[in-house]
């Protein structure tokens, strides 16, 4: 373990790991997508049908960073864009095949984390953990 983590307070180590388990993710994944890529992926997996506004407030970008990014995923096939009926300046953004097969790979992956996860630190321990992350305290 990283020396400088010892002294971090609760919000810093939370994001130490974080970072740690997406560049992890990141580096099992068999798809080159950054971690914005990644999450627009994962919250239209989640959402199924998203206009770029919406995609871009969910992930907290501005709404230029998500067109930048979608594009780049369009460019890459794993979304497509349909015009929406009586609506010339929205669009909506649906996963393709690619894109739901990079999802359930990265879905994969992150099931075989918390089962080395469980391995390490015990299956009570983990339900604990998710059980507070899950609480109302933010």
């Amino acid at each position: 373990m990283k020396d400088y983590i010892q002294n971090l307070n609760l919000i810093d180590l939370i994001s130490e790991k974080h970072k740690a388990l997406r560049e992890e993710v990141n580096g099992r994944s068999s798809y080159p997508l950054n971690k914005t890529e990644t999450h627009i992926l994962a919250m239209l997996d989640l959402h199924t049908v998203l206009s770029i506004s919406e995609v871009s407030r969910l992930i907290h970008i501005s709404r230029q960073g998500g067109q930048k990014c979608i594009n780049g995923l369009l460019a890459e096939e794993y979304v497509k864009i349909t015009q929406v009926v009586g609506n010339a300046r929205d669009k909506h953004i649906t996963l393709t095949r690619k894109g739901s097969e990079a999802c359930r790979s990265m879905l994969e992956i992150k099931v075989e984390m918390e089962r080395q996860i469980i391995d390490r630190l015990g299956q009570e321990q983990v339900e604990l953990l998710k059980k507070l992350l899950t609480e109302e305290w933010l």
